[in-house]
C-alpha cells in the first residue's frame, strides 16, 4: 500500500493564533493603509522613505503607480493567506483586541526609549536627511505641522514594518531555513537581530554613517533594540500587531511632542 502523506496540522482557531494570520493582519491595517494614503494625498506626498524607496524597487521591475506600493502590500499578504487555504471570516471582536495589544506593546517601546535616555521625541537635534518617521514626526512637530506629523506616524509604521519585519525576516528564513536547511530557532534570532540593525541604520544619512566619530550611536542602539523588539511581535504575534505597536509609539511621540 502507498505510505499515506501527512497533513499539516492546523493551527488552533483561538485568539493568539488568529492574529498571526495573514488575512487578519491585512484587514486590521488595511484602514491605516487607506488613512496613510488619503493623508499623503492632502500633504501632497509624503517625504518617508520606506515608501518610496519600496516604490522605486516595483519601478525597477517595470511596475509603476503612485499608489503602487501600497498595493503590493496588500497583494503579498493575499497571497499568503490564499496559499494557506485559510477562510476569509472577518472578525471584529478579534480586532479590538488586536488594537489593544497594539497599545500594551507600545509600552516596552516607551519603556525602552526612557531605559536608554534617548527617548526618539528628543531627537529633534538630529540632522539626517534619511531620517525615518520618528525623526521627521518630531521635525514636523516643531513647526506645528501635527496632521502631517501623524500620517507619517502611520506610514512609517505600516511600510518600514512590511519591509524590515515582513519581508527582509520572511526572506532571511526562507533562503537559511527552507533552501540550505539550518535550525529554524538560530536563524529566526540571526534574521531578527540582521534585520533590526538595518532598520536602524535605515534612520541615519551615508554621511552620518560615514563618520563614526560623530556617529549618534545611542539613537541607533535605541532604534536597534526597538526593531529587535518589533521583530520579536512579528515572530510571536504577528505583523498587524507588529505594525499597530509601531504605530502606537509614533503616536506617543507625535502626541508628547506636541503637548
Amino acid at each position: 500500500m502507498p505510505k499515506e502523506s501527512k497533513s499539516p496540522v492546523p493551527e488552533p482557531d483561538t485568539y493568539r493564533f488568529n492574529t498571526l494570520r495573514p488575512w487578519n493582519s491585512l484587514v486590521f491595517i488595511l484602514p491605516l493603509l487607506i488613512f496613510f494614503q488619503i493623508g499623503a494625498f492632502f500633504c501632497d506626498g509624503t517625504k518617508l522613505l520606506a515608501p518610496y524607496h519600496l516604490g522605486k524597487l516595483l519601478e525597477y521591475f517595470g511596475a509603476t503607480g503612485i499608489y503602487l506600493p501600497a498595493i503590493f502590500i496588500v497583494v503579498v499578504l493575499l497571497i499568503q493567506h490564499i496559499t494557506r487555504r485559510e477562510n476569509w471570516q472577518i472578525q471584529p471582536k478579534l480586532f479590538a483586541g488586536m488594537v489593544c495589544e497594539s497599545i500594551i506593546w507600545m509600552v516596552p517601546l516607551i519603556c525602552l526609549g526612557e531605559l536608554t535616555g534617548k527617548l526618539i521625541a528628543q531627537a529633534a537635534s538630529l540632522q539626517a536627511s534619511g531620517g525615518g518617521a520618528f525623526q521627521q514626526a518630531v521635525e514636523k512637530i516643531a513647526s506645528n505641522e501635527t496632521f502631517e506629523a501623524i500620517v507619517a506616524a502611520f506610514g512609517a509604521g505600516i511600510y518600514e514594518e512590511f519591509i524590515f519585519r515582513l519581508v527582509l525576516i520572511s526572506l532571511f528564513l526562507f533562503i537559511f531555513v527552507d533552501i540550505f536547511d539550518l535550525r529554524k530557532d538560530i536563524t529566526t534570532i540571526a534574521g531578527v537581530i540582521a534585520a533590526a540593525v538595518l532598520f536602524s541604520l535605515y534612520h541615519f544619512s551615508l554621511e552620518q554613517i560615514a563618520d563614526l566619530g560623530t556617529f549618534p550611536w545611542s539613537q541607533f542602539i535605541f532604534r536597534a533594540m526597538a526593531g529587535v523588539y518589533l521583530g520579536g511581535l512579528f515572530i510571536y504575534r504577528g505583523f498587524g500587531i507588529a505594525v499597530g505597536a509601531h504605530i502606537c509609539y509614533n503616536l506617543f511621540v507625535v502626541i508628547t511632542k506636541g503637548a
